[in-house]
């Protein structure tokens, strides 16, 4: 009975053995039968893969039966399947062709299932290591300023934010940024950071965009857009891969520029046996960042008279009246853009009084001398960038794969809020663990930074007020303007004198006792001046999973559901954020849970149709919580796919908007919460909206009417938006690709930071002195605001490897006004203001709607990355329409000018090395511009890169 056990166990070892024995062997090739090294070929639903050779063979065993499939993957390359049978696994032949940006692409984001983008209920964009290697654009991160309907915002050579239908923001917190699964944002000041500290460009494997509302899958902030960057898997994209790219920027401005930078990255990934694989990343770059230094005289409504209005009809606004004067030699009020400390509303001017000795000074107001961003920040504008990353992954039976991974992300930058304000060291640390199997994932990470940044407008301020103040300063003005009659330049000239030289050891030690003492210390030998550093170390807790229950019900629908839980722990120091009154940090935590049903039908062999139906409810533990319903469907006949959907998404506020205080005596950000407006001394001293007391110095309105108007903290809530969506999108035999949609959106409690004036000395006179302080205080408003637009992407291949492409995009943002009690408000004219243009003046002219996006933008693009079989290039002219643009405290109002920009890119393949080298630019011309008020100017980038990607495979 043994040897018979013992000779059926031997018998079914050997079977075990010799199926273990299986040696499939192939090559591949790409369309012109060349070998293709470093495709990775794997067996499907089991974990045995492996890389093809610089010969193009493979060869690989396995203890699966045949027939079997294999997945072929080799970036750039359409992926391919093939069947291996009993006849062909000694000699498998897989050919490769060439990926075009027409291919179907499957994207995850939409439903959080794989699916074809042709076939997405609503409008998605995916870009792809294809199209990073054929773009102009610097980096991943800025090609997406290509894609239809995207509007950047740079603030700095490393920080763009990414917005999109409107209500443009410098830090767009209604915008969700997930990288490899992770939210982007600062955990305490809110905003997404971009790319300062994403993952590094060689390690992305693809960019994926969803604009409109996306809360009913992922939860609050995904309310404008959704962006989803994925990172490169260690078991498929292995081996060595470097990038070195130098460049130059700055060119032609007077005393500055050009100016050069350098990018360095490296990665590296190696998978052991068959479930093991790590990969480390590093990148970084160092140069000269984009400048701001527009030094015209500041467009704000803070002007006098800074309307033109029609007096017959009520003084209602027809435009800008303000006439700037960039000589602050014949200017009283200059007010640079990028200068600071000669700001007309945050204590930098001085209104001589009525009776003043010399009687052309008499109500004259008058700006003392500022200093620019460059001398107050002293770096010459040198900026960089440091971005690691480490991951480990293991396949886990029954086709499972655990990862643990650490991303670091460390750089400067400037950021523009209500100011501009400048980190000279940020850093970041994030850790993530994530189970993912073929039905579910589990994940969990935690953010942690050190963000520590200082005031650049206060500071220069406070720089100005420790040499001399500002009356000492006005009266030394006053005595040689009348002793030299009408010389404002020889006034400032004077009263200029022994003034702190930027760049020297005085001037630096002033400017470092401000910016490096705290919002809540004083500064070093001071009982009164307060520093202007602010510090946000606060961290995120993260937590979610979700399960696709597709299979368990045989197919009947697709049902996904899942949740999340996350806590932000606050660690401000009371510099953004208050204190608790037991001198704790505030934490705050969220949660939320969603469910997802879908199913597709068929019509006959014409037609399928696919409605898909969501619900999710979210609640922060200080906001009342609620419900974001999706409802969709997508009609496809033939390759013609038509989509629609009623979308809704909500906005938690973020800790700054509930929390955030100014320091005393200075302007700033107020958070929404009665915490926040008792801190600033609201209570005391109450503030008015700016419309409402320049309607009260005109005389429109009584001291009794401005009172009943001030600022009064009711209940703060979520803002929340509905938006209903139809689009159509076609690929036709793989030559004419169209993508085109029209979306209608309504907000509700629409947050905004709108200004008010609260007087020095809480008195109404004080407005008519000028003696008052400019808050941004965070408010819901009851305003109807609609946002509509409407946006076509189309592709054609012309053939011979030219595809021409191009997109235009438009949306337009209306309101109806609604005064604190719910009545409609007319414009100065009497007539009521229902459904008109936030850019319109009679509109602007009763109050900030912050829309900030251009009505019109488009992009046309000529590529071929096939000139020869190793020469690529591309050509994209890029135009962004006039938008009228109402920035902070320190900014301004202003239409800014219509730009564009022309961007090219030649590329070389080195087969032998697998290298790309790549000579680029964009903005060819030169032509500066600025994508906001009071940003950077964007001139020319010009670049040469080379790449070896998957070395030592």
């Amino acid at each position: 009975m043994n040897q018979l056990f013992l000779l059926s166990f031997l018998s079914l070892f050997g079977t075990i053995t010799a199926r273990a024995q299986i040696n499939i062997a192939g090559i591949v090739t790409n369309d012109q039968y060349q070998p293709l090294a470093g495709a990775t070929i794997s067996i499907r639903g089991t974990n045995t893969s492996i890389t093809s050779q610089a010969n193009g063979q493979f060869s690989l065993q396995t203890n699966e039966s045949l027939p079997l499939i294999l997945d072929v993957l080799l970036a750039g390359y359409r992926q391919q399947d093939v069947a291996v049978r009993g006849n062909n696994f000694r000699r498998v032949e897989i050919t490769l062709s060439e990926e075009t940006s027409l291919e179907k692409d499957v994207v995850v984001s939409v439903s959080r299932v794989p699916e074809e983008n042709q076939q997405a209920a609503i409008t998605v964009e995916k870009l792809g290591i294809k199209q990073f290697q054929e773009s102009t654009a610097m980096s991943p991160f800025d090609a997406l300023q290509y894609v239809k309907g995207v509007d950047f915002l740079t603030q700095s050579l490393t920080f763009k934010s990414v917005n999109m239908r409107g209500f443009g923001a410098n830090d767009n917190t209604r915008f969700l940024q997930l990288t490899d699964g992770m939210d982007n944002r600062s955990p305490g000041l809110g905003f997404g950071v971009g790319n300062v500290a994403g993952i590094s460009d060689l390690d992305v494997e693809s960019i994926e965009l969803v604009p409109g509302a996306s809360s009913a899958l992922y939860g609050p902030d995904a309310m404008q857009g959704l962006l989803v960057t994925s990172n490169k898997n260690p078991f498929v994209y292995q081996g060595l891969s470097a990038q070195l790219k130098v460049g130059a920027n700055n060119f032609g401005k007077a005393d500055f520029g050009p100016t050069g930078y350098g990018d360095v990255a490296i990665r590296y990934a190696r998978q052991i046996g068959e479930r093991f694989a790590f990969k480390v990343n590093f990148q970084r770059l160092s140069g000269t960042d984009f400048i701001a230094d527009d030094y015209s005289d500041r467009s704000t409504r803070a002007r006098v008279n800074f309307f033109t209005t029609d007096p017959s009809r009520g003084g209602i606004a027809t435009g800008i009246g303000y006439t700037p004067n960039n000589n602050p030699n014949t200017n009283f009020q200059y007010d640079g853009v990028n200068s600071y400390g000669d700001d007309i509303n945050t204590g930098g001017a001085f209104m001589f009084p009525a009776n003043y000795a010399n009687a052309l000074l008499q109500n004259k107001l008058v700006t003392r001398t500022g200093y620019t961003e460059l001398e107050v920040l002293g770096n010459n504008g040198k900026v960089f960038n440091n971005r690691a990353s480490v991951s480990v992954h293991y396949k886990l039976p029954g086709n499972i794969e655990a990862s643990l991974g650490w991303y670091y992300g460390n750089g400067n930058f400037v950021r523009t809020a209500g100011f501009r304000e400048y980190f000279p060291n940020y850093q970041r640390h994030q850790v993530k663990a994530e189970l993912r199997g073929e039905n579910f994932f589990l994940r969990a990470y935690t953010t942690q930074q050190q963000a520590e940044a200082w005031n650049i407008g206060q500071t220069a301020t406070a720089i100005n007020n420790r040499w001399k103040s500002l009356n000492q300063w006005a009266a030394e003005f006053g005595q040689v303007y009348i002793e030299n009659k009408f010389t404002i330049g020889e006034s400032r000239a004077t009263a200029d004198r022994g003034r702190y030289v930027p760049g020297t050891d005085q001037f630096n030690a002033v400017r470092d006792d401000y910016a490096n003492t705290y919002t809540t210390d004083f500064i070093p030998g001071s009982t009164t001046a307060r520093g202007t550093r602010l510090r946000d170390n606060s961290a995120l807790w993260h937590y979610e999973g979700m399960y696709n229950f597709t299979k368990l019900l045989d197919n009947a629908a697709e049902v996904i559901a899942g949740g999340s839980f996350r806590q932000y722990a606050l660690n401000t120091g009371g510099t953004i954020i208050p204190l608790k009154a037991d001198g704790s940090e505030y934490t705050i935590n969220e949660y939320g849970a969603y469910v997802q049903a879908a199913k597709e039908l068929s019509i006959g062999t014409i037609a399928t149709v696919k409605p898909t139906i969501a619900l999710r409810y979210d609640r922060n533990q200080y906001i009342k919580g609620g419900f974001t319903p999706r409802a969709s469907v997508v009609v496809s006949i033939g390759p013609h796919n038509f989509r629609g959907s009623w979308q809704s998404a909500f906005h938690n506020p973020l800790p700054g908007q509930l929390f955030a205080a100014p320091a005393a005596g200075l302007g700033g950000n107020v958070g929404g919460s009665q915490l926040a407006a008792e801190s600033a001394g609201l209570f005391t001293n109450p503030a008015y909206l700016d419309s409402d007391v320049k309607d009260f110095t005109a005389g429109r309105i009584t001291e009794a009417q401005l009172r009943s108007r001030a600022y009064n903290p009711a209940s703060f809530t979520t803002e929340k938006m509905k938006t209903w969506e139809v689009g159509y999108k076609t690929l036709i035999q793989n030559k004419l690709y169209v993508d085109a949609f029209y979306f209608h959106s309504q907000y509700t409690d629409f947050i905004s930071a709108q200004s008010f004036y609260q007087p020095t000395n809480g008195q109404i006179s004080d407005f008519s002195t000028n003696a008052y302080r400019t808050l941004q205080i965070n408010v819901n408003n009851v305003n109807e605001i609609v946002v509509n637009g409407w946006g076509v992407g189309s592709e054609y291949s012309l053939g011979r490897g030219f595809t021409l492409s191009g997109n235009f995009a438009h949306q337009v943002g209306t309101v109806t006004l609604h005064d604190a009690q719910g009545n409609i408000v007319n414009d100065n004219a009497g007539v009521p203001i229902v459904k008109r243009k936030m850019s319109n003046p009679e509109v602007s002219q009763k109050g900030r709607n912050s829309f900030n996006s251009p009505e019109n933008r488009y992009n046309i693009t000529l590529s071929n990355p096939r000139l020869t079989d190793r020469f690529g290039a591309s050509l994209t002219y890029r135009w962004t329409d006039k938008m009228w643009y109402e920035q902070g405290t320190t900014a301004g109002d202003i239409w800014l000018p219509s730009w564009t920009s022309l961007d090219a890119q030649v590329s070389y393949k080195v087969p032998t090395y697998k290298a790309i080298v790549k000579l680029g630019g964009t903005n060819l011309l030169n032509q500066y511009y600025a994508q906001g008020y009071g940003l950077a100017r964007i001139g020319g980038l010009y670049y040469v890169s080379i790449t070896f990607d998957e070395l030592m495979r």
